[in-house]
């Protein structure tokens, strides 16, 4: 017991003496409305998150950005201005992207990830597939966001997975021999 609860202290002092680093993040989506309704979008963010405590009402520039719609591809190169993850009370509210400057929209629709106002329920992301002289066609859709695990996180879970295997066991053997 006592080999079980110092691994776990030894664990612990590892994390919080760990340096920041950044989080991964992965969404997916469905166009809902638009010309391109029923199309699937998918992508990855990355963000510093040390500044994020309780409360916390602000913007953090994407370390990482990646997001797929149908056979387009946009990247913090090809984003307008510097794409950012925004926070209210706290809270992610979702993303601030936009891409707007495509050559030809009807081959590459213009997009923009919309943060919710105070929460992640109202972020969506818009899109408009033909210049606005030629009538404009767009539409909207929702996303998830889910954090990638980091590989010292599934680590660490791993080792406490162990330790209450074997704290199990050793109680079994200490019930099964007394």
């Amino acid at each position: 017991m006592r080999h079980i609860t110092t691994a776990l202290a030894a664990c612990a002092a590892l994390l919080l003496a760990a340096p920041a680093q950044a989080t991964d993040f992965s969404f997916q989506g469905l166009l809902a409305d638009g010309p391109l309704a029923g199309l699937d979008f998918s992508g990855s963010f990355g963000i510093d998150t040390t500044p994020v405590t309780p409360g916390f009402e602000g913007e953090l520039p994407l370390l990482t950005f990646t997001l797929q719609l149908g056979t387009q591809t946009y990247t913090l190169a090809s984003a307008d201005v510097m794409p950012k993850a925004v926070y209210a009370q706290g809270q992610f509210a979702g993303l601030a992207y936009i891409d707007a400057d495509s050559v030809n929209p009807g081959l590459r629709p213009q997009i923009a990830l919309i943060p919710g106002f105070d929460s992640f329920a109202g972020a969506y992301l818009a899109y408009v597939t033909a210049p606005a002289s030629n009538g404009a066609t767009s539409g909207f859709g929702n996303y998830s966001v889910a954090v990638v695990p980091e590989p010292a996180s599934l680590a660490l879970m791993a080792t406490g997975l162990a330790a209450l295997a074997g704290l199990a066991g050793a109680r079994r053997r200490s019930q099964s021999g007394a």
